[in-house]
């Protein structure tokens, strides 16, 4: 198969029948939307396709939504199903539909990077939207940053009964939170298709906070992206420990802990500089800044945080797709 992207995480082959795609998950990791990392962590490649697998056919099973006691839920039941482009994992790859990623292009207006929308519409496209739904707010989450955004507390430690569903750019060099109108205009100003997005959010939301209670997992906050295939809202990309951030005890399963072994060093100060940089000069590529101009590049992982990554993606595999308990990563992301 043909190689069309190599990305810092995850390559994507090109199927014979231009229908599908494969997804191929690497060993990489990136923080700070960097791009590939210095280090590789061992097994995390092949963990990330087994989840994903394990997520698309759970959310695809009615039976499932039925044992959850979500299926006739009058909020939820109109959501339902919700489809998704995956088809098959072999080893560490996923096949999967294939939607077109719309070129979403920086233009530079009266020294302001501004980003084109006006891609044309075709049947089977992504929706350039992360969606971000939140049941609390855990350390180091953005939401403490936007706290006069919403007409309630938001404080550290804070849990919300309903999934608080926030938007931001997905094909822009950095992204920005938006508004629910900013939202819809760039879903080409169809209301209506957000409301089928955010709905679907919710009920993905919900599904998976239930599946993760049942696995003595708290489910924080995730990120899920949408396509429109062939006029339905389809769920697409994937889901694992990379797009949610769940609890086990007072343990966090996410890779927070590797962006918070960068935070306060020169690389990490240099890519606030370059982004700060890059936006005065109404270009995208803050990365050339930080190499070319800041002269910085990641270090090297200690070894023990390498092996704390390893176990933190054997661990969620462990306890979702296999249901059997283990706490390894929490105990090794303690000693650091």
């Amino acid at each position: 198969m043909k190689l069309i992207y190599a990305g810092s995480v995850k390559n994507l082959y090109q199927d014979p029948d231009p229908a599908y795609i494969w997804f191929e998950y690497t060993d990489d990791y990136s923080v700070f939307d960097w791009g590939k990392m210095p280090d590789a962590i061992p097994g995390k490649g092949e963990a990330l396709a087994r989840l994903g697998e394990f997520f698309f056919r759970q959310i695809e099973n009615p039976a499932r939504w039925e044992a959850l006691g979500l299926a006739k839920q009058p909020g939820i039941a109109p959501y339902l199903p919700v489809r998704h482009h995956f088809l098959e994992r072999q080893g560490a790859r996923l096949k999967m539909l294939r939607v077109d990623v719309p070129d979403v292009r920086p233009v530079a207006i009266g020294g302001m990077l501004v980003y084109d929308y006006s891609y044309p519409a075709t049947a089977r496209q992504l929706l350039p939207l992360e969606v971000i739904f939140r049941f609390g707010v855990p350390k180091g989450s953005s939401l403490l940053g936007r706290k006069d955004w919403y007409p309630f507390p938001i404080h550290e430690g804070a849990e919300f009964t309903e999934p608080l569903i926030e938007f931001s750019t997905k094909r822009e060099s950095k992204d920005r939170m938006l508004s629910y109108q900013e939202a819809a205009l760039i879903c080409k100003g169809q209301a209506g298709l957000l409301a089928q997005v955010h709905g679907k959010t919710r009920a993905v939301a919900l599904f998976l906070k239930a599946l993760f209670a049942g696995c003595g997992l708290k489910l924080w906050d995730g990120k899920l992206e949408w396509a429109l295939l062939d006029g339905s809202v389809c769920l697409v990309d994937s889901i694992g420990p990379d797009e949610l951030r769940v609890s086990q005890g007072d343990a966090v399963l996410s890779k927070q802990f590797l962006r918070d072994r960068y935070l306060g060093t020169p690389w990490e100060q240099a890519l606030v500089k370059a982004k700060e940089m890059a936006k005065a000069r109404a270009t995208a590529d803050w990365k050339t800044i930080v190499e070319h101009t800041l002269k910085q590049q990641p270090e090297h992982l200690p070894a023990p945080y390498v092996e704390a990554a390893q176990a933190l993606y054997a661990d969620f595999a462990q306890l979702i797709v296999d249901g059997r308990p283990t706490t390894r990563f929490a105990e090794l992301v303690a000693k650091l």
